[in-house]
Order: C-alpha cells, then structure tokens, then sequence
C-alpha cells in the first residue's frame, strides 16, 4: 500500500470517529506517513489559539515503520491513540491524562501497558517500533547505553556533576566517552 492509499485510508477511519463521537475539531486534519519517526509511533500536533485556547492546526504524524513492522491492525489503533489526543486537546485536557484514556479506549486506540496500568488494560499494547540508537555514551566503568538523540549539552557538560553512573556510581556524565553511531 503506498503512502497517498494509507492516508485515505486513515481519512475514512477520522471520518467514522468523529461521526461517532462528534470530535469537535472543525479544521482541516493534516496526516503524514513519516519514514524518519523511529523514536514513537505517531505524534499528534496541534495549537491553540491564546485568547480562546480554541484548537487550530492539528496534524498527526505516523511512522512507516510501525506499518511495516506490524501492519495495519497495530498502525490503525496508533492512529486512534492519536485521533483521541486531538479529542483530548479539543476539550480542554492535555497529555495521557484520565480523560485521554477514556478517548482512547472508546475509539479503539492502543496505549503501553505502563500507562494503560489495570484499569485501562484492554488497551494495553507492547508492540513499538525499534528505536534506531545513533548515540552511544560509555563510562569509564565499562557500562554503555545508546540514545537516538544526543544527550544535550547542559546535561552533559554544565550539570554533569549531579548524574553518576547507575553502575558504578562513581562516574559523572562529564568523564563519559560519546560517539555517534550514524
């Protein structure tokens, strides 16, 4: 299925949603399949007007390789967890909180079992997309961890003193050695 397919597709699902839950965003909805997201599996953005706190400009983000690893079952209930951050942001609320799960479990999303926890466990799913490490940062101890981002630059150098090794605890991240992978 190509790009401009799955984007239709995902139209018809936003369509059957807001019909039945009356979502509340009037505005054009922008979706983009994006190859370079490896660090979620969507992204939902949108802003809010200062005056109003009104929602305009919203677009969701999904990763291709979360249909390309698990299909559309996996990639569609992503997309409702989106959908249900939108829904969210419409009225009022923000992040993962209570009323963001009850969206997303009334519109068939998918959330990680962490922040499903036992009240919203129908939802739970453990399926994510591999994050691709381009950063790897190693302390003198030996112990090493990868990150897709670099680590910033406060953290690494102004206020390096307060993070210690979780293994030796000795080491502070300005004694650390950091090496871009890709």
């Amino acid at each position: 299925m190509n790009e401009i397919d799955t984007i239709m597709k995902l139209r018809v699902v936003y369509r059957e949603l807001d019909e039945q839950f009356d979502i509340g965003y009037n505005d054009f909805l922008a979706i983009k399949i994006s190859s370079r997201l490896r660090c979620s599996n969507g992204r939902c953005e949108w802003h809010t007007r200062f005056a109003t706190g009104e929602v305009y400009g919203c677009k969701i983000i999904m990763s291709k390789a979360l249909l390309d690893e698990f299909g559309w079952e996996r990639f569609e209930k992503t997309f409702r967890h989106e959908v249900a951050h939108l829904a969210n942001a419409v009225n009022g609320g923000n992040a993962h909180d209570k009323a963001f799960k009850r969206f997303c479990r009334a519109f068939g999303g998918s959330m990680n079992p962490k922040m499903a926890g036992s009240r919203y466990a129908d939802c739970a799913d453990t399926d994510f997309v591999r994050v691709i490490p381009k950063w790897i940062y190693t302390c003198p101890c030996g112990h090493s961890f990868n990150m897709a981002r670099r680590m910033a630059y406060k953290k690494r150098v102004v206020r390096a003193s307060r993070y210690t090794c979780a293994i030796c605890k000795i080491h502070t991240l300005d004694k650390w050695t950091e090496k871009q992978i890709r």
